[in-house]
């Protein structure tokens, strides 16, 4: 079963790096093909992504004292190992614990959504092709939030809209596009309602106007900022921190606030 199922050209290196985002574009192809014809590798990287949903919201939210314990115990007290296939079976058992968390603030429990959580949005996959340039205004057709349009970067900065996703945040709409450059792939997440508390310590700035919070805490740079009381998460690799501030100002022709 496993020597049919899988190129073996495709290390566990690859498949960790498609699940978090950071897989180069010379690599990607082939590794995508490997996982759609292969529904043991496809579940593999579905854990891995929720591993990284469940690890980064433990990260940035203060968890009960009693999952906090849980947590605790279910730590592996072995040293450890390299990562192997055998190996990155337990990711998914260990950060089911800690997935407690994200049910508290992404599945509608008793905390409210944050921005932090808003942020893990990012690792989840697109299931929705984002809407082309609306007659060259700097905006995509779609989605629409609120009377909100999503900028189109792909002239002027280069990032190219990848597709989108909405998602549930308790009460409130959670819609992300995403967009690719490269081997380098962004997340923008508007929240319907009111602005959200950023549940984590961050870093105000002012940019070109616009008033920005900033954490760069579990290692990936996040954004976020208000418009028109929505809030808006901005989120990419550590190294985009300075690009994304840039994108988070700016402000499209015809760019509904």
């Amino acid at each position: 079963m496993i020597g049919r199922r899988r190129d073996l050209s495709i290390s566990e290196r690859d498949l960790t790096a498609l699940a978090d985002g950071s897989l180069p574009a010379s690599r990607r192809p082939r590794v995508e093909r490997a996982v759609a014809a292969s529904p043991e590798l496809q579940a593999d990287v579905a854990a891995q992504r929720r591993a990284l949903v469940a690890l980064a919201v433990a990260a940035e939210e203060r968890a009960p004292s009693a999952l906090r314990a849980r947590l605790e115990l279910a730590r592996d007290p072995r040293p450890r190992a390299a990562f192997t296939r055998r190996s990155w079976t337990a990711i998914p058992a260990a950060a089911a614990v800690a997935a407690a968390a994200v049910v508290l603030t992404v599945g509608g429990g008793p905390g409210a959504p944050t921005v932090a959580s808003a942020a893990t949005l990012a690792f989840r996959a697109p299931v929705h092709p984002a809407g082309a340039d609306a007659a060259r205004s700097g905006t995509l057709r779609s989605p629409i939030v609120g009377g909100l349009t999503f900028p189109d970067w792909a002239r002027e900065y280069g990032f190219k809209p990848a597709g989108t996703r909405t998602d549930r945040l308790g009460a409130r709409t959670a819609t992300t596009v995403f967009y690719d450059r490269g081997s380098q792939r962004i997340a923008y997440t508007i929240v319907s309602g009111g602005p959200l508390s950023r549940g984590t310590a961050m870093t105000e700035s002012t940019r070109a106007g616009t008033r920005l919070w900033v954490s760069t805490s579990t290692g990936r740079a996040v954004v976020t900022w208000l418009r028109d009381g929505h809030t808006c998460v901005l989120s990419g690799n550590h190294a985009l921190l300075s690009e994304l501030q840039r994108l988070a100002a700016s402000k499209p022709r015809q760019y509904r606030r």
